[in-house]
């Protein structure tokens, strides 16, 4: 290669993503949805394909009045994007690019580091404090931008709406980002989500179609914000990032609640039977309000290869900033099953682990 990266890049470690197993049931790798997408989709996508030789609408004008009206604001203040990381990575362009800096916590969601240090920007990693973000250190660093993950990746823990909005009252960041993709599997999102923040103006919230709606294929995702904000993104994003059968897709999928409450259901349902299977074999998880769950092992390596030998992909932790853990996305029904007989083969229930608490 003749010509040199810009020397910043030096810092990022690029993005290791999940390793899929043999089997679709087995693999537990990437927090994908175990239901699929909307069976009504199909049908929408069709209907779509007939308009794929024009360019899709810019903005999504359709699919955000439809947001807007579900989360009670007005549609300039949300922006539709490339799912949610092309979301992270225009957020960083545009208020830590060249010498900002940002405050998240550690381990961070890879994304947000990446797309800080991509644009010459400082990043804070905080230590998490009992697995959650420890909002009062955070509050004691000088950033542009904090981020806070909520529910976490990778524990799958929260702190509460209050505790956000004590937060961005003590913290100096001008913008406090809330990252929400995994909230419609926490036990109240509607009291969880920080959407009600956004109006004092310094509260953006991140949400995503490929987790409760199962459309991690299609990449598309959101940004509630105030609208200043929302306009300032929109210098420099892409015209046309998000497609028209994304957005078709998308709008189907706000239009099947029931499949979304099915969704819920298996994931909160199959979560506990996960945490049960697991606490048989002496293994003790991170209490998660995602759909999927944290547990410390005493030899991450090689918890990962017995499991990948019997048909089981997981998450090492330390792809993840979290080593002697792994992450485990909650399973289908025969997922789950799998990884019974996995961890009986590999993992018999007279070993015992012990778990540690950060």
């Amino acid at each position: 290669m003749t010509i040199a990266a810009r020397p910043w890049l030096d810092e990022i470690q690029a993005y290791r993503p999940g390793t899929r197993s043999a089997s679709v049931d087995g693999s537990m790798a990437s927090n994908e949805s175990p239901l699929g997408a909307s069976p009504t989709l199909g049908e929408s996508i069709a209907r779509a394909l007939t308009g794929v030789h024009c360019y899709p609408d810019p903005l999504a004008d359709e699919l955000r009045g439809e947001l807007a009206r579900l989360h009670g604001v007005h549609p300039d203040q949300i922006l539709i994007g490339n799912g949610s990381d092309e979301l992270i990575f225009l957020l960083s362009t545009t208020f830590l690019a060249q010498g900002g800096h940002a405050v998240c916590a550690d381990p961070a969601y890879q994304i947000d580091k990446i797309g800080a240090l991509s644009v010459n920007a400082t990043i804070t990693q905080v230590p998490l404090r009992q697995w959650k973000h420890d909002l009062s250190a955070m509050a004691a660093i000088q950033a542009e931008v904090a981020y806070v993950v909520n529910p976490h990746n990778p524990t799958g823990t929260t702190r509460t709406r209050a505790d956000i909005e004590a937060f961005t009252a003590a913290s100096p960041a001008h913008l406090v980002v809330v990252d929400e993709a995994y909230i419609d599997f926490a036990p109240d999102p509607e009291a969880l989500t920080a959407i009600p923040l956004v109006a004092g103006g310094r509260v953006a919230v991140l949400r995503t179609f490929s987790k409760i709606h199962g459309l991690a294929g299609l990449r598309i995702g959101y940004l509630v914000a105030d609208a200043a904000i929302i306009a300032a993104i929109r210098k420099v994003r892409a015209p046309f990032s998000v497609g028209t059968l994304a957005q078709a897709a998308a709008r189907a999928a706000l239009a099947d609640t029931g499949h979304r409450d099915a969704v819920r259901e298996h994931t909160l349902r199959l979560r506990g039977q996960l945490v049960d299977l697991l606490a048989s074999h002496g293994l003790h998880a991170v209490e998660s309000s995602a759909n999927f769950i944290l547990v410390p092992v005493l030899d991450e390596d090689a918890f990962v290869t017995d499991l990948r030998t019997h048909g089981v992909s997981v998450r090492p932790g330390s792809a993840l900033g979290a080593p002697g853990t792994v992450r485990i996305s909650v399973p289908s029904e025969a997922g789950l099953e799998l990884l019974r007989s996995a961890l009986n083969h590999a993992y018999p229930a007279t070993h015992r682990e012990t778990s540690d608490h950060r």
